[in-house]
């Protein structure tokens, strides 16, 4: 791919982020930035203390760090396995073809993506060929080293937001969050006890698993399921992320 098709590739990709956060995207960043909220401050530093970490092969190979983004007061955060081709080259997760799903699926219960906050448990690109990075359908899901070497930055972002409940987006982030061995068929739409291992909580956060976009992607007949899962994230949001429908974690 020449130079000027990877610019303009890299413009595309930037412009649909920017549409999806036009409604207060890019003034609201601003906003925090002047404003600079104990939440927005400690996740600055977070950012800056991870932005040159190579403590696993994935720091390596990455274009981007690709730390997280959103409301840093959030009530409700969305968390996947960890950025894609287009997502390491502008630094921002959710921002391929999965990413305008998830948007969908965040403005079906009324919200946008600038008022949830989303991340992933690892922060760099895992690539099935790290010598192609320029290469896409170039993903793979993060090693259980990887995780474990990136998991605490996650928590710490956890433990700075205090979102009321987190949805973790398929099998590996629930099995990072949860330590759940069933598949995402079998624990998804349940509400599960979260304590971060860093911040204050007096209550537990609830996680409530569904599956990943780019799964939907896959199996649009799955859509449904994740319809009905997020219909009752936004109930026990409005009840104060309260519930009654419950699983004791294992």
């Amino acid at each position: 791919m020449n130079r000027r098709k990877k610019l303009a590739e890299l413009v595309s990709i930037t412009r649909k982020f920017l549409e999806q956060e036009r409604d207060r995207g890019v003034r609201e960043v601003m906003q925090h930035r002047v404003k600079r909220s104990p939440e927005v401050e400690a996740l600055d530093d977070l950012a800056t203390s991870t932005k040159d970490c190579q403590k696993c092969g994935l720091g390596r190979t990455r274009k981007n760090l690709v730390f997280g983004a959103g409301n840093p007061k959030a009530e409700l955060m969305f968390i996947g396995e960890g950025p894609g081709f287009d997502e390491d080259q502008v630094g921002l997760p959710f921002v391929g073809k999965a990413g305008h799903l998830l948007t969908k699926i965040i403005e079906s219960i009324e919200l946008t993506r600038a008022e949830v906050y989303i991340s992933n448990i690892v922060k760099c690109h895992p690539m099935k060929n790290p010598d192609r990075p320029e290469m896409r359908g170039n993903d793979r899901p993060p090693t259980q080293e990887e995780v474990g070497q990136c998991l605490p930055i996650l928590l710490k972002q956890i433990g700075i937001i205090k979102p009321k409940i987190i949805c973790a987006l398929g099998s590996p982030a629930t099995r990072a969050l949860l330590n759940v061995t069933e598949g995402i068929s079998t624990v998804r739409g349940r509400f599960y006890d979260f304590f971060p291992p860093y911040g204050n909580f007096g209550e537990p956060i609830r996680v409530v698993p569904t599956y990943h976009p780019a799964y939907l992607l896959r199996d649009p007949t799955k859509k449904s399921q994740v319809w009905e899962d997020m219909k009752k994230i936004k109930k026990a949001l409005a009840t104060g992320g309260s519930l009654h429908e419950r699983a004791d974690r294992k």
